[in-house]
């Protein structure tokens, strides 16, 4: 008997937890760090530079159904390979604009990519590679935003301060290239296409699909797998996908303006902020490892519900923050719940709607997650501009946090299609 192969889905997690790196220092998270300086060189109100990310989260709730319907039929190794490219591209660009519409066309290229070889992808290829270990597979890839966050963050800002945002923005769009197109390559399609099974089990489990190349796949009964059609027709998806769009609108708002209200509101010097998104960083690491751990044994519309809460929390303390102490609890609090809601996110799809359709399924997720997105920075920019501060904005953040808490807490498994229950099958 011959040795046994290392499980490749490890490799997946690997290339995962690399690109997550480098798109939330750069893109996701790093945003923030580009506020007060394009302020300060052009002049722009809050509400027309945060536009741009909205504008990214109104091209990805447009593009992401289609990358889905993608990324089932040709797998994740060619969308992100070229979404890594097209980031990397956006970065550099960026550094060259001289107006606002350029800073929109840029964010437009930069969301395309983002949306090609970003977050969708890397959750249908691990959906793919892990079933019993899928909210731990999923903890540890997201884990780089987090590293991403505590690495990448203090470094650009850094370079910010040393040489300017645009040489920054440069190097950094280089560095994409340098390091997230390899890991692109590194990503395949599904385990049972290279001789092995999801979670590197030896024996096929009862529910498993074999996921074929080249045509999309139609859930049968003996897979256990919903369909899109029939996810659609479940309270479960629409309780799911509300509440996360609202926590996608919550997190997003933060992301966008916590650096200027840290500045301009609560009076900390850059350092001092980029010290507290260090922090928030770190905690976010320390929630996701928690999910990872609890994710498969306790119910994840609870441990998401309760992360939901507790952001509701940290956003009332940043809000009312006046000194460093409790822009650090704001911290610790809002980057664990927020990284503890993370994987579950990801793996809560997979446990009620199975692989097949994972990412048709949350394309169509993002139609709903991104019209909230779109109104998170948009609204505390405009409300910060109107009343002068970030504090009534961020205490309305914090209620609607409140609401995503019992979204998820309503979201119970769905009742199986007739099909699956016709084959006496069980959902995966």
């Amino acid at each position: 008997m011959g040795r046994r192969r290392p499980f490749y889905g490890w490799v997946i997690v690997a290339s995962s937890f690399v690109n997550q790196v480098i798109n939330t220092g750069l893109g996701f998270q790093g945003f923030g760090t580009f506020f007060v300086p394009l302020q300060q060189e052009f002049g722009w109100n809050k509400t027309a530079i945060s536009g741009a990310r909205s504008a990214m989260q109104v091209e990805s709730g447009v593009v992401d159904p289609f990358v889905g319907f993608l990324v089932d039929r040709w797998g994740p190794r060619p969308l992100m390979t070229l979404g890594t490219f097209l980031f990397g591209l956006g970065m550099v660009l960026f550094s060259f604009i001289h107006s606002l519409w350029a800073y929109y066309a840029v964010f437009v290229l930069i969301a395309l990519g983002s949306s090609l070889g970003g977050f969708l992808v890397m959750t249908v290829a691990i959906n793919n590679w892990f079933r019993r270990r899928r909210t731990l597979a999923v903890a540890l890839a997201q884990l780089g935003l987090g590293v991403g966050g505590i690495a990448v963050i203090p470094l650009l800002v850094w370079a910010q301060t040393s040489f300017g945002w645009r040489t920054a923005t440069f190097w950094g769009g280089l560095s994409v290239w340098a390091v997230g197109i390899p890991a692109a390559l590194l990503m395949r399609r599904a385990p049972e296409l290279y001789g092995q099974l999801p979670d590197g089990d030896r024996a096929a489990p009862p529910t498993t699909a074999v996921l074929p190349v080249g045509k999309p796949h139609a859930p049968s009964a003996a897979s256990g797998d919903f369909s899109l059609r029939e996810a659609l027709h479940t309270h479960a998806f629409w309780f799911i996908g509300f509440g996360h769009g609202l926590s996608v609108m919550v997190v997003g708002a933060i992301t966008v303006h916590q650096f200027a209200h840290m500045e301009q509101g609560v009076g900390l010097s850059r350092s001092a902020a980029a010290i507290v998104v260090t922090v928030l960083s770190a905690s976010n690491i320390v929630g996701r490892l928690v999910a990872g751990m609890l994710g498969d044994h306790v119910p994840k519309r609870y441990l998401s519900a309760a992360g939901m809460l507790g952001s509701a929390v940290a956003l009332v303390v940043l809000a009312f923050a006046t000194s460093l102490g409790q822009a650090m609890v704001f911290g610790v609090l809002h980057g664990f719940c927020w990284g503890m809601r993370g994987p579950l996110m990801s793996a809560i799809r997979g446990e009620y709607f199975g692989r097949s359709s994972y990412g048709r399924i949350a394309g169509m997720t993002s139609l709903l997650t991104s019209s909230s997105a779109l109104v998170g920075p948009i609204f505390a920019g405009v409300m910060a501009d109107l009343m002068g501060d970030y504090r009534i904005g961020f205490v309305v953040l914090a209620t609607i946090s409140g609401a995503g808490c019992v979204l998820f807490f309503l979201a119970r498994p769905p009742v199986l299609p007739p099909r699956m229950r016709r084959a006496g099958t069980a959902a995966p």
